[in-house]
């Protein structure tokens, strides 16, 4: 029990660094890049004293986000009263908690509930992207209009309601595939993002994901490929991709990649880091007839296969390369996802092993987004930013 109390404690001290940090403007947070997809919304909502950061002058914008961070910055954003609560009797938050006072000011204003069978709030398990369009909904007194059609959500799912009337505000429009995915957890730049839209209207009528857009004009999906066409990431940038750490499952977690040489012949050597793991190289090159690539091992990147994806191909061919099927399943003239929007992306579905995934490369970027046959996303490019 004493170990259990200690634990409770270091966790309460870690929610205060983030509830009472030095950092008081977005443009001082070192991981917050000026063209970040939420800058906007997260320097609103620092303006509007909603949000801070850490004491490290980070706002870490890929991390979850909790249930007492969101309650926190919506007693914030409501002005909500927190200096004369009511005692919830929350079993698992204590009035030692860093965040009692919030937690317990949005619980009494009935905007998030706490669980009736063991009267505990879980402030420190990630909220759901379900969970947060309950929180909104009943934080702005939102409306629906009963029009949602989000593959995923059925009109007699517990959230449909609350979904509905995010999407019939404006504060959200679901995925490209058509979904809205009530069950995954979501960032704090993503809830920064939905925050700021329910707060401020302007913020529904503008593109809410920066422009990352390629110049080469648009390639319609009934006509070849252009000459021009490059499935190679770009060595300008550093790229971070957010990856599942299991099939099927909600753990995630970040890959950052990054151009560290090139050799004679035309061969780019890449560097993968992932937190806690030992790094991976691999290499990848562009010739005039095809994307050719390593896979990311550890140890010298010039071993292994090379896999080649072809560009003389028009929608619907099909190849094999390495025992592994391809086909061109679409070329899309743009295609938004968090770290931005990019003109130009070819769908290809491949085969290996049973397994099909689809996955869309955008032309002068490389690899953008993976799914699996079922529609969940497996790797999404996240952030993009200028090689120092």
């Amino acid at each position: 029990m004493k170990r259990m109390k200690t634990i409770g404690r270091i966790a309460a001290f870690t929610m205060m660094l983030a509830v009472f940090p030095n950092v008081t403007s977005a443009a001082s947070f070192t991981d917050v890049s000026s063209n970040h997809g939420a800058k906007k919304e997260i320097e609103f909502l620092v303006d509007q004293g909603v949000i801070k950061g850490f004491q490290d002058g980070t706002f870490k914008p890929q991390q979850q986000v909790t249930k007492a961070n969101v309650a926190t910055m919506l007693a914030r954003a409501l002005k909500l009263n927190t200096s004369t609560v009511k005692n919830t009797n929350l079993m698992d938050v204590p009035a030692t908690h860093g965040s009692y006072k919030e937690i317990a000011a949005v619980v009494n204003a009935g905007i998030m509930p706490i669980d009736q069978a063991t009267g505990e709030f879980k402030p420190y398990e990630a909220i759901t992207r379900g969970e947060m369009a309950r929180a909104l909904t009943h934080a702005f007194n939102l409306q629906g209009n009963g029009g949602t059609s989000f593959r995923d959500v059925t009109a007699d799912y517990w959230g449909y309601k609350y979904i509905d009337a995010l999407a019939a505000n404006g504060i959200t429009v679901g995925f490209e595939d058509g979904t809205f995915r009530p069950a995954a957890s979501l960032t704090r730049a993503q809830f920064s993002s939905f925050l700021a839209r329910a707060l401020d209207s302007s913020f529904v009528k503008k593109d809410t994901v920066a422009s990352t857009v390629s110049t080469i004009n648009t390639v319609s999906a009934s006509k070849k490929p252009a000459e021009t066409v490059d499935f190679n990431l770009n060595e300008n940038y550093v790229y971070t991709y957010s990856a599942r750490t299991f099939e099927g499952a909600e753990h995630w977690h970040n890959e950052d990649i990054q151009a560290v040489g090139t050799d004679h012949d035309g061969w780019v050597k890449w560097e993968k880091e992932i937190k806690g793991k030992a790094k991976q190289v691999f290499q990848t090159r562009n010739t005039e007839k095809s994307f050719e690539y390593t896979l990311p091992q550890q140890g010298n990147a010039s071993g292994g296969h090379v896999y080649k994806i072809p560009y003389n191909k028009a929608v619907g061919d099909t190849w094999t390369e390495k025992g592994i099927q391809y086909k061109l399943i679409e070329i899309k003239g743009s295609y938004t996802i968090d770290a931005g929007k990019f003109k130009n992306v070819y769908v290809i579905e491949s085969i290996e092993n049973n397994k099909k995934v689809q996955t869309y490369y955008a032309n002068g970027y490389g690899e953008i987004v993976k799914f699996s046959a079922d529609g969940q996303v497996q790797r999404e490019l996240i952030r993009i930013r200028l090689a120092r």
